[in-house]
């Protein structure tokens, strides 16, 4: 994708045995619609290489990975955690929210214990305008592997075999990403 003012671009992704259509996005400047087919593939979750605002129009379930703030200079640990995103209403973003759209919303959220369950969500379109940022920081893959959580950079994650490479990052590392 290049940085043309008027533009569309469709993201494809390997489902089982054919290559299918993931997320096809149109865009005006850095007003966005993004018609997604189903939810993120990858078990990983990401960031973004800026701020948004999200409108969606078509509520749906991401996993967001909530930083589980420990004292000490141990690697920082994730809490992963769904959360409905609803339609018709604005949502802001940092570029450094990391998640994963897993799917559109299909039922209520049921309490059990004066807690929120999980809620559900079926493979169908979810459409949302973006009001995008402007670019300026690095965005990947937040990782965990074997307990060991770590930040990949999006290329090296998608083209360089990163995403089955172990954990072998310093917790510095994931703090230079977030920059």
């Amino acid at each position: 994708m290049t940085d043309r003012f008027i533009g569309a671009h469709t993201i494809f992704d390997d489902a089982g045995k054919s290559r299918t259509p993931y997320m096809r996005r149109y865009w005006i400047g850095r007003l966005r619609l993004h018609i997604f087919y189903r939810g993120d593939n990858d078990p990983d979750h990401h960031d973004h290489p800026w701020d948004f605002w999200t409108f969606p129009l078509t509520s749906y379930v991401e996993e967001v990975a909530e930083p589980i703030w420990m004292s000490g200079p141990l690697p920082m640990q994730y809490h992963p955690r769904r959360q409905v995103v609803r339609a018709f209403r604005l949502h802001y973003r940092p570029a450094t929210h990391c998640h994963r759209v897993l799917g559109r919303y299909s039922t209520p959220i049921a309490l059990y214990n004066g807690k929120e369950r999980n809620p559900r969500f079926d493979q169908g379109r979810i459409i949302t305008l973006v009001w995008r940022g402007r670019s300026g920081r690095a965005w990947g893959f937040l990782r965990n592997r074997d307990g060991q959580w770590c930040w990949t950079p999006w290329r090296d994650y998608v083209f360089g075999g990163g995403k089955h490479a172990p954990c072998e990052q310093h917790h510095d590392d994931l703090t230079k990403a977030k920059r």
